[in-house]
């Protein structure tokens, strides 16, 4: 494994969609590369069941099963959860609601223009795509892609207008929301990937539908009897062939040492071996390869827990990080939210309630700032009820009461001497407001003793409106605004 630093390393990503187990196809041409990508990039590889829909919506019974299906031949094969992370599409809905967003911004044409659309309509006549799904998949696609930040995707040639698609989806999505000179979403780049020629063993495109492939979990008795029943390029022994037009040469050329692969080569362009013994050196040089992957693949197999637990830790960790794109995008669009409901209230009731003053912001030191969010807090109540200064943050009502102001942003804990008090009021900084609670004489005196102590102070921390203690939570939104003990 590579000593580089995994945050120094670009992100890559990609997916299949789940079709039942995998053939030598999806081998040579993607997952053999996944494989390698994983100790030099951050891999991001995930199983594409939203996208398994646009195509085959009206028959789903068996994408779960297909699913585990997929992540059994991943792991086969040498993906690790522990070099990069594997996950379910479905299982982060963050995919989904990044597609919504793109679907409002992005232009009809742009989709309508992508040279699959018309392309699989014609080659799938016999299904119903005129729906949105279809059309919209690129949409998905980049949401995919963009929602992880992805610097790389690799493909084939066949690919790149989608990767395109991509890249100006996420410029018109900045040239919408992003704020400052940094875009909000990255512009990927495709990772063009070189895969080996292979033909099914009828000589087409190696393909489950065409009943023609090689899987990557085949038995060694069915690997056998598919290339020992195959075609091949020599009608006659007698015939001079190419290994490059044959299904048998191109296994040799995959899988085959350098040695084997010139013998053959020669005798097949020269008609000096029979096609028998090259089939039969073609399935000792792919069994060899694929032996210990159809034997990891049943260790696996054999241990659904590990196998649970692997796809779980791979959904978490897509989760987290697609969550963090997905925090930030809310937030340039605009979209409400309750960690920005502070930001949201009507002007009206805003101007109402307490702030904390600009002056605040060029404090010098944290004593400073608090002395004056205090002194502000002080002259706003003292039009009603006059509070006189006796010492720093102690303060004396008309009637004599002795009142304690201290301040405190949020997630800190108050702290100040321990000396008896009548009111206590606590001041909580949060998100340029303030929160005065004015705790009355029978509150402070009740729970006084409970307040924890620590060289000489006393330490109260405030959580979701409540005073901590060391006898529990006391409730003092009730306080909050009510300066009655101040009379």
């Amino acid at each position: 494994m590579t000593d580089q630093p995994q945050q120094t390393r670009r992100r890559v990503l990609s997916g299949m969609r789940p079709t039942g187990k995998l053939h030598l196809g999806n081998y040579v041409g993607a997952l053999q590369n996944w494989v390698k990508l994983q100790d030099t990039h951050t891999c991001f590889f995930f199983i594409a069941d939203w996208h398994a829909l646009t195509t085959d919506y009206e028959d789903t019974a068996r994408v779960g099963d297909h699913t585990v299906e997929v992540i059994l031949d991943w792991l086969a094969a040498g993906l690790d959860p522990q070099r990069c992370t594997m996950f379910v599409q479905s299982h982060v809905k963050q995919h989904a609601e990044l597609h919504v967003l793109f679907s409002m911004v992005t232009p009809l044409g742009w989709l309508e223009r992508v040279p699959s659309y018309k392309d699989q309509q014609a080659q799938l006549a016999n299904k119903d795509l005129h729906t949105y799904g279809f059309l919209g998949y690129p949409l998905l696609q980049a949401a995919d892609i963009l929602v992880y930040h992805a610097d790389y995707v690799p493909v084939g040639e066949d690919q790149v207008a989608h990767v395109e698609l991509t890249r100006e989806v996420a410029r018109r999505f900045n040239q919408f929301y992003s704020r400052g000179a940094k875009p909000l979403l990255n512009e990927p780049d495709v990772l063009l990937t070189k895969a080996p020629k292979l033909l099914g063993m009828d000589k087409r495109k190696m393909s489950k539908s065409y009943g023609n492939s090689i899987l990557l979990s085949e038995e060694a008795a069915a690997l056998a009897e598919k290339i020992n029943n195959s075609v091949t390029d020599r009608p006659k022994l007698t015939d001079k062939g190419s290994p490059d037009r044959c299904p048998v040469g191109n296994l040799h050329q995959i899988f085959s040492p350098a040695d084997r692969l010139a013998y053959i080569t020669k005798g097949c362009t020269q008609a000096g071996i029979t096609c028998v013994e090259c089939k039969a050196l073609a399935v000792e040089s792919t069994e060899a390869h694929l032996r210990p992957i159809r034997e990891r693949r049943k260790e696996f197999a054999a241990k659904p827990e590990l196998l649970k637990k692997i796809i779980q830790e791979g959904d978490r960790s897509a989760q987290q990080s697609a969550e963090e794109t997905m925090r930030a995008v809310r937030d340039a669009v605009g979209l409400f939210s309750m960690e920005s409901f502070e930001q949201h209230i009507p002007r009206e009731t805003a101007a109402a309630r307490l702030q904390v003053p600009q002056a605040a912001g060029s404090a010098q030191n944290e004593q400073e700032r608090r002395e004056i969010v205090t002194a502000d807090w002080v002259e706003k109540v003292s039009k009603a009820t006059p509070l006189r200064k006796d010492r720093p943050q102690i303060f004396i009502t008309r009637k004599g009461r002795k009142v304690g102001v201290q301040t405190a942003r949020a997630g800190e804990t108050f702290t100040f001497p321990d000396r008896p008090l009548n009111v206590l009021v606590l001041l909580a900084e949060e998100n340029g407001y303030l929160h005065d609670y004015v705790l009355p004489p029978k509150v402070v005196q009740d729970h006084w003793k409970s307040f924890a102590r620590e060289n000489g102070n006393v330490t109260v921390e405030l959580k979701q409106g409540a005073m901590v203690t060391a006898s529990g939570e006391v409730p003092v939104q009730q306080y909050e605004g009510d300066y009655s003990a101040l009379q």
